[in-house]
């Protein structure tokens, strides 16, 4: 038999949906922070300040974490893809090869 490779495709829609997980928790830190961030009060009396110096940071910081969420989101739509066309190839391959075999077992 020629070299090939096995593909799980089990295994790639898991990674799809383990990198959705991962891109989720970028949006809930990307709300905590905004949330943080346009608060005074959240840093007391005394360091109120920090929050207008964090501001410019955290619209940096924001646009970083939106184009990780899209990265995230375009591999995962990618490695679905790529599964469903492994498992069309594989069924068709099978249907093929069910077919040829079809009048194998009536020739006996």
């Amino acid at each position: 038999m020629g070299n090939g490779y096995n593909v799980d495709v089990e295994q790639l829609r898991t990674h799809a949906r383990n990198l959705e997980a991962i891109k989720d928790r970028f949006g809930a830190v990307k709300a905590a922070s905004a949330h943080i961030a346009q608060d005074d009060q959240a840093y007391g009396l005394l360091c109120g300040w920090i929050s207008g110096i964090l501001e410019g940071r955290h619209a940096a910081q924001d646009d970083l974490l939106a184009f990780a969420e899209n990265n995230l989101a375009l591999i995962a739509t990618e490695l679905r893809a790529t599964a469903d066309e492994y498992s069309a190839t594989e069924d068709g391959n099978a249907a093929l090869v069910r077919s040829a075999g079809g009048d194998l077992g009536e020739a006996r």
